[in-house]
């Protein structure tokens, strides 16, 4: 959607009703961003506003008022003694909601329930959980608009923009005609995802980049640190993202007898990017894509491992994976598939490692099982559908053009088998440190402690508002596959050592500090003993 373009300075909005971590410290960093460079801010948070929410409903280990008042002691406030709007105060005048709005909750309801199958999807119980986060929708959609008009707001950044009042912020700011940014914290931790005009799940920015930067070789450092991000995960020292998985994992060999070919298949979560258009498989059930993929294949059931997500076995709040478990456990087992439980130790690692092949939608093993040069299949949109190492078999006609890799003679394979180990590394390094912004600026020292190194260019953030156009955050490459070849030879070793990550030395950096007011400081150190919020 086309921007006027707005004069400079800028009113710019920052909003979250939540306050997780680190999302909050995040947006207050690109508030003081905006303010270096001549803006004004402008904040809107929720003070106890919403009858229901994402985080009441995802936990119920204590009342209501309570979930509140830490979330509120937590929130924007912490950060701006000013300029701070509740979504409570801005109900007037009353908006009406487009037609539209009756599907923002369903994103929230879908991961909330941890629903899987169509008839997850089409039950009471996930139509309940939409239907008592619909008023909150709409509360924070009126707020929004009337806190965009009277604030006079040129741009909103606003934190997720998926999850039920956070989509009607998003909704709210489109339908204003401003600029909107969504703001997340990144795969790997370090750096800010900033998405214009999409959400979180967006794609088109993320294709752009991926797709450009596929064809650039990486430099020695930037292979390393792509490949270190692997390492890290095979050696257990990935402590900055999100969920680690399979943590404790022993090594086993290949469960299953008899076979000619050894596939992988991993399904992911289906909740977790339903109902977004970008990631709508053109199959009719991800079950229907992995028989077609059997069926093409030639694949009997001794060549197939069904190894369940690793997520399914833990409790995310107050909901288990078990409907995810038992689609896929259900598919496998009437087809005399071996089966490994989420709960198992089974080293999905080691069985990527002595895999032929990975199937999966869109999960993000494709990362490790590219790095290794495993023939990664598959079947759904995703973040990598632009990098040039998956075998596309999203559509019935794509996969009709495929060939599985181990049927072909050893010299082919070696070759596929590189260039996919090469283009997997470009992706990951792209997602790391050019999809995301400021990546050498805001360093993650944990899931959801950061550090802050002065010297950003508060520039980067007024092109994007004013352009709409994510630009890369690094730039450089290097003149030939050269360096690339070196780091492949390690990979080829397994020598994940040589690999694994070093942090920076922070001695000398200068820090921007990004603080809470002074009577909320004692919170990061009581949030630092405890879990981070969805566990």
């Amino acid at each position: 959607m086309s921007r006027p373009i707005p004069p400079t300075p800028l009113r710019i909005g920052f909003a979250s009703v939540y306050a997780w971590r680190p999302h909050v410290e995040h947006l207050q960093y690109l508030a003081t961003l905006a303010r270096k460079d001549g803006h004004s801010c402008a904040f809107l948070t929720c003070d106890a506003d919403l009858p229901h929410c994402y985080t009441r409903e995802l936990r119920d280990v204590r009342p209501d008022w309570q979930e509140c008042l830490i979330c509120r002691t937590g929130g924007l406030r912490s950060y701006a003694p000013t300029g701070v709007s509740s979504i409570g105060e801005l109900q007037e005048p009353a908006l009406s909601l487009p037609a539209r709005a009756k599907d923002w909750a369903l994103s929230s309801a879908g991961t909330l329930g941890r629903f899987e199958s169509d008839s997850d999807f089409a039950s009471p119980a996930f139509h309940e959980i939409s239907r008592r986060l619909d008023l909150s929708v709409e509360l924070a959609y009126r707020a929004t608009r009337n806190w965009i008009a009277n604030e006079k707001l040129d741009a909103v950044c606003v934190f997720n923009a998926r999850m039920d009042a956070t989509r009607a912020i998003f909704e709210a700011a489109r339908d204003s005609g401003i600029r909107v940014v969504s703001v997340e914290r990144t795969w790997f931790g370090d750096g800010l995802q900033l998405l214009p005009e999409e959400n979180c799940l967006g794609l088109h920015a993320v294709d752009t980049l991926v797709d450009c930067w596929s064809h650039f070789p990486l430099t020695k450092t930037q292979a390393h640190q792509a490949a270190g991000y692997v390492a890290a995960r095979l050696t257990g020292r990935n402590q900055t993202e999100w969920r680690a998985y399979n943590a404790d994992a022993e090594h086993t060999g290949w469960p299953s007898t008899g076979a000619m070919r050894r596939v992988l298949l991993l399904p992911g979560s289906r909740n977790e990017i339903w109902g977004h258009p970008d990631w709508q498989s053109d199959w009719k059930d991800p079950l229907a894509a992995y028989d077609a993929v059997m069926e093409h294949f030639g694949l009997k059931a001794a060549d197939v491992v069904l190894r369940c997500h690793p997520n399914w076995g833990e409790r995310i709040g107050k909901a288990d994976g078990r409907l995810a478990e038992s689609y896929y456990t259900e598919w496998a087992q009437t087809r005399g598939i071996h089966v490994i439980p989420s709960a198992d130790k089974a080293s999905t690692m080691g069985l990527i490692g002595q895999s032929d092949a990975v199937v999966l939608a869109s999960g993000s093993a494709a990362f490790e099982a590219g790095v290794l040069g495993k023939q990664v299949i598959a079947t759904a949109p995703s973040m990598y559908q632009r990098a040039g190492q998956r075998t596309d078999a999203t559509t019935p006609q794509a996969l009709e053009q495929a060939t599985l890799h181990a049927n072909l003679d050893p010299a082919t394979q070696a070759k596929l088998s590189q260039d996919i180990s090469r283009k997997s590394l470009r992706f990951g390094y792209t997602m790391a440190r050019r999809v995301a912004q400021y990546a050498g600026f805001v360093r993650a020292e944990s899931s959801s402690r950061y550090r802050y190194v002065a010297g950003a260019d508060p520039a980067r953030l007024t092109r994007l508002l004013l352009s709409g156009q994510l630009e890369t955050d690094d730039a450089t490459f290097a003149a030939d596959e050269g360096a690339e070849n070196e780091v492949l030879d390690t990979i080829a070793r397994r020598d994940w050592e040589a690999l694994t990550p070093i942090p920076p030395s922070t001695q000398r950096e200068p820090v921007q500090a990004v603080r809470r007011r002074w009577m909320f400081r004692p919170i990061d150190t009581i949030r630092g003993w405890m879990p981070v919020g969805d566990r």
